[in-house]
This record gives C-alpha cells, structure tokens and sequence, in this order.
C-alpha cells in the first residue's frame, strides 16, 4: 500500500506483521481489515499505545516537550489472522487546532483510514482524566461528528498504576464526573494498557481490548463509522491513486472540504449544546406518553402533595 495524497502521512508498504501467539504460517488474510484511530490529547501514550496493538516499535514514542508525532501515520498488523490498520495521530485534538495545517492533517487522517475506522480509540492515563482529557473529547466530536462517538472504546494507559484494583472498580468508583459521562456516552466500553509489557501480557492485555473491541462490532453489527468526508477521501484515493503533490488540484479541494465539514460539524454541536433543555423537555414528554399510567400516578401523587401543602398553609395562617 503506498503514501496517500500530501505526501505527510506515512503508510506502511510492509505486509502485515503477525501479532503475539500467531505464526505467520497461521494467518488466514480476512478483508476488510480493522481499521483503528488512535484519539485523545497530546502526550497521552497514543504512539505507545499503537506499539502494543501492532507489537513492534513502528510508531516513534519517547518521553518530550513537544509533540512527538508530527503527522499522521499508519501501520499494519494481525490479530488471529485478521489485518488490523492502527492510525497514529498528531496534535489534532488540542483546543486550539484550527491552523491550517490541521485541516491537513485531519485529511491525511481520513485517507489513511477510509473508507471509515471500526474503532475510535481514545488513550488517556489512568486516574489523570483532565479538563485538556474532555477537550480532546470534544475535538474528536469536532472532527469526526457526534456519531463517532458510536464506535469509541476508552483504553486507560498505566494499567499496572492499578496493583491489585479491578479496573471496573475503578471505573465504578472514580469521583470523575467528566469521565463517568465519558464511560456512559461509549456504553461502558473501555479496557486498560501497560505500554511497557511484553510477551505473555503483551499477549493478554491485547486479548481484552480485541474482546472490547468484538461486542462493539456486535453492536454496530459490523458496520463502520462513516461520514461524507470518508467518501470524499476514498474517492480521492481511487481518481488518484498514483499522485502525492501537495500542489495537486483534487487534493487542495479535498482540503477545502475537509475544513468545510469540520466547521459544520463544530456548528452543530455548538447548536445540540444550545438546545439542550428543549430536547430533555421533550424526552420528557415522550416518556410520559408511553408510561401514561405510571404518569397518571405520579400527576396524581404531586397534586395531593400540593394540596396538604396549601391546606396546611391555611391552617397556620388561621
């Protein structure tokens, strides 16, 4: 497979490599393979992260200042014969990502992953879910839409930060109010990494996530996540799939879209967030005309409330 369109991202022209416990003399290829987007702030382990799923150091990760990765990567591995695609990105997802140069990103982003990811992964530390943790939450909203949010699994860095404590306790019990209506929004899915184990629970801990990562497939009932901007970014694969120029004029309409549908989608969740209180009146409403009895009930309960409360009232104002 060959370098897309701006010749910034990386794609890797290797055949996939085997992940732990199968051969290479094992692997059945499957199509289409699992395609995953590593999401979250900077500096929250994504490159390391990529390593423990594919098993090998193809994405640089090392302790910095700055950003470490500077562009969008992919790289290929399998998992019990199947090809996985894990896309490493840059700082996409800060607060202030609005320069131009993170519209291009954001397209080599698309291209690496279309025609659609299966997975959103968003890496973030164990027990250091900041205010910059819920920015990059918002971002990925920003950038990929709300719906994405359909396919995103948590996937907690420093497992071992945990000693002997389940990491469902964990979840359960954290006073975190910005990441319980995280684990909620995902549907509770989510799992737990150290990025510095090898062989065995390596092994394991790649296990658990590919075991999230199934009843979320279930659930989607194998579909993808997908969106104009994927279609935009295959068919710009496919009219164009020997050329890298940055100067080229299909790729810079690209770009033009891709900012054009980033800033829709900002749009629209700045307008879901207005008409917050209008949408919970009227899931109100719908639950009260499908429960009409237990609503009746309740109606009835409130005015007998009301009522001993003004007859009271009454009697202490006599």
């Amino acid at each position: 497979m060959g370098s897309c369109f701006g010749a910034v991202c990386v794609f890797s022209n290797r055949k996939p490599r085997p992940l732990l416990g199968i051969s290479e003399g094992q692997q059945t290829w499957r199509s289409p393979p699992l395609r995953i987007i590593l999401v979250g702030k900077t500096g929250c382990g994504k490159s390391a992260t990529g390593n423990s799923i594919i098993c090998q150091p193809v994405f640089e990760s090392r302790l910095a200042a700055q950003p470490v990765t500077r562009t969008c990567q992919a790289e290929t591995g399998t998992w019990n014969g199947r090809n996985i695609l894990v896309v490493d990105t840059p700082s996409i997802f800060e607060a202030k990502a609005q320069a131009q140069e993170i519209y291009k990103d954001i397209g080599d982003c698309y291209l690496l992953s279309a025609p659609g990811p299966h997975v959103l992964l968003l890496v973030t530390q164990l027990g250091r879910f900041t205010a910059q943790d819920t920015v990059a939450v918002r971002r990925v909203k920003e950038v990929f839409g709300a719906g994405a949010m359909r396919h995103m699994v948590i996937l907690f860095t420093h497992k071992e930060d945990l000693g002997s404590e389940a990491l469902s306790d964990y979840v359960a019990n954290t006073d975190n109010p910005s990441l319980q209506g995280l684990v909620r929004e995902c549907g509770r899915r989510y799992c737990a990494f150290n990025n510095r184990a090898t062989g065995k629970e390596q092994g394991r801990q790649l296990a658990e996530l590919m075991a999230v990562v199934e009843r979320l497939e279930r659930e989607c009932e194998g579909s993808f996540y997908s969106n104009d901007l994927f279609l935009d970014a295959q068919i710009l694969q496919r009219g164009r799939a020997a050329a890298s120029h940055e100067d080229h004029e299909d790729y810079r309409e690209y770009l033009a879209k891709v900012k054009q549908q980033v800033e829709k989608q900002e749009r629209e969740l700045r307008e879901g967030e207005r008409n917050w209180p209008c949408k919970a009146l009227l899931r109100v409403e719908h639950w009260m005309a499908s429960h009409i009895v237990t609503s009746a009930f309740i109606a009835m309960c409130v005015l007998i409330f009301l009522a001993i409360v003004i007859t009271l009232f009454i009697a202490r104002g006599n």
